[in-house]
């Protein structure tokens, strides 16, 4: 059937308009689709991106972890290289170089990887540039703990000289009575103030949770817990510990109540100074004071000779001579061998004189006698004589029949100066194998040394001014305090006094070991004190100082230079 145009141009065009419509949705729906998967694959893409940021972030933090771990385990080497290296006698750490300044063995060490580590790490020991006295650089070395002024024998001093131990810490830089008291009543054992101090009752009044030790403090900080003492005082301005004080520290002190511009408490006092009781080749010294005569003759004969020997002996059984006695006749020789030197006495009437010795007196020593004496220093057998009894042929001794020994320290001042240089390296009269707090005569700065009972500050500046420098390698005679006497800056008796309180060694150490791993420039480091009084060395003291920064540049340390030689390559020890 056939359709009129008339009708099939006004017929509307449903079906056409459907299936536009229908298309116009069907895209608007794709293109709704195809936005949420580019959504989709936005949040996976950040989600991955996420993901390798945070394996990136954990890689670095577990890489940055293990090179502190690495740092930490540097520094322990450091600390076994010092231990080793301190375990030697004084003669081999001489051999080695020294230890207060010696580049070759403490700078830019490198600690050997393990294989396929990525890490370059090494360390240097680090000390001030002098002892006692701030400076502007650093040295490769170690500081003696002996150049410090000891709080563990100040009461013993106290009870020798009463009022050294406040007039010891007057020296000190800033140091009032009432800060010398407190630090006193927190060492000392009783519970009694000072004029000035604080016990016990101080501390509670104002609702402390502590009181006085009534001990040595266990590390020098606890001073910080009594009276009055200021952390600037006791440590100074420099609070990254790098031995020089900076623009923002100085301007930190300026702020502060406390003079920031003097020498810290804290490199001047110490808990820990010691030295062993033997020779400079490490050997044990002879005790002068030994019961054992047989013994005691035996190993002086061994180490000096037989004169020498018995006029040791004989001081041991007789004491010595009183020259005050009124005698006639030829003076001694001053010859140091006992034959030479024999005379008799013969009292009668309460009147003593001498005469010519007969060829058939001899002296023969008795060892089965017992000791009557004990000889406080070497110094007690300096310019003396020894009243003896005279054995002859007859056989029946005159009771009151002597001879005279001389001492056999005698001759020119150079002989002396030698011959006390042997007997005090290899002779002690100290019967314990440790000696504590003596101060070191040729590093102490000039406010420990005025703090030694018997030095005044014109000794004090004579002292400085002629003492060796502070090199580790000594001659003989500058490795003991008796060069003050063969110098002539004090008599006999001043060097006698002086003795129990000064040394010119020391076995106790403190040194920063700052490790670095040269290909990310990370550091740590820390504050050690190693007591080497004892075999294997112990640490008696450590400050971790990672927290408060490098401290150091790369080229203060050795972290810039590559190439430098093994911690052990150079470093002879038997261990």
């Amino acid at each position: 059937m056939m359709i009129p145009a008339r009708h099939l141009a006004s017929t509307p065009a449903r079906p056409a308009f459907r299936t536009g419509r229908r298309h116009a949705g069907a895209r608007r729906r794709r293109a709704f689709i195809l936005v949420i998967v580019m959504i989709v694959i936005m949040m996976l893409t950040l989600a991955g991106l996420s993901f390798v940021l945070n394996l990136t972030t954990e890689n670095k933090a577990v890489h940055l972890q293990g090179t502190q771990l690495q740092l930490k385990q540097t520094m322990a080497s450091g600390v076994e290289l010092l231990r080793a290296v301190l375990d030697q006698s004084a003669e081999q750490r001489e051999q080695e170089g020294g230890l207060r300044s010696n580049q070759s063995l403490f700078f830019g060490v490198d600690v050997p990887a393990l294989e396929h580590s990525l890490e370059e790490t090494g360390f240097s020991v680090v000390s001030p540039v002098t002892d006692g006295e701030r400076g502007d650089n650093v040295r490769y070395g170690l500081q003696n703990e002996s150049i410090r002024l000891n709080l563990g024998v100040l009461l013993d001093w106290e009870r020798d000289h009463p009022g050294s131990a406040s007039e010891a810490l007057m020296n000190l830089p800033g140091m009032s009575e009432a800060m010398a008291d407190a630090i006193l009543d927190w060492i000392d054992p009783d519970d009694s103030p000072r004029p000035a101090g604080a016990e016990e009752a101080y501390y509670a009044g104002r609702g402390l949770p502590y009181g006085p030790r009534n001990g040595i403090p266990a590390v020098l900080e606890e001073l910080l817990l009594v009276r009055d003492i200021a952390r600037l005082s006791l440590l100074g301005p420099d609070i990254d510990l790098n031995y020089r004080v900076d623009t923002r520290e100085r301007n930190l002190a300026r702020d502060s109540p406390v003079a920031g511009d003097e020498t810290p408490w804290a490199w001047l006092l110490t808990v820990h100074s010691a030295e062993r009781n033997q020779t400079h080749e490490g050997e044990p010294r002879i005790y002068l004071n030994e019961p054992d005569l047989e013994e005691l003759h035996e190993a002086l004969v061994e180490a000096f000779d037989e004169s020498s020997a018995e006029f040791v002996i004989a001081y041991r059984q007789f004491g010595p001579y009183d020259s005050s006695l009124d005698f006639a006749g030829s003076s001694g020789s001053s010859s140091s061998s006992s034959s030479s030197s024999r005379s008799t006495s013969r009292g009668g009437s309460g009147r003593t004189s001498r005469r010519q010795v007969p060829s058939r007196v001899e002296f023969q020593l008795d060892l089965s006698l017992p000791a009557q004496f004990e000889i406080d220093s070497v110094l007690d057998l300096l310019g003396i004589q020894i009243a003896v009894p005279a054995q002859t042929d007859q056989a029946v001794q005159e009771e009151d029949e002597r001879i005279l020994l001389d001492s056999p320290f005698s001759g020119t001042a150079e002989g002396l100066r030698d011959a006390l240089a042997a007997w005090m390296d290899r002779t002690t009269t100290w019967d314990e194998p440790v000696i504590r707090g003596r101060i070191n005569v040729n590093q102490a700065s000039r406010e420990v040394l005025l703090g030694v009972p018997g030095l005044d500050s014109s000794l004090v500046e004579q002292i400085i001014a002629a003492r060796p420098s502070t090199s580790d390698r000594l001659e003989p005679a500058q490795r003991h305090p008796t060069w003050l006497l063969t110098e002539g800056l004090v008599d006999r008796d001043q060097m006698r006094d002086l003795l129990p309180y000064l040394t010119c060694g020391g076995d106790v150490y403190r040194g920063q070991v700052v490790a670095f791993d040269r290909n990310s420039g990370l550091t740590a480091r820390g504050e050690v004190v190693l007591d080497a009084t004892v075999s294997p060395p112990q640490q008696v003291y450590w400050k971790n100082l990672g927290l408060l920064g490098r401290g150091f540049t790369a080229s203060e340390i050795g972290a810039d230079s590559r190439g430098r030689r093994s911690g052990s390559g150079n470093v002879t020890i038997s261990w």
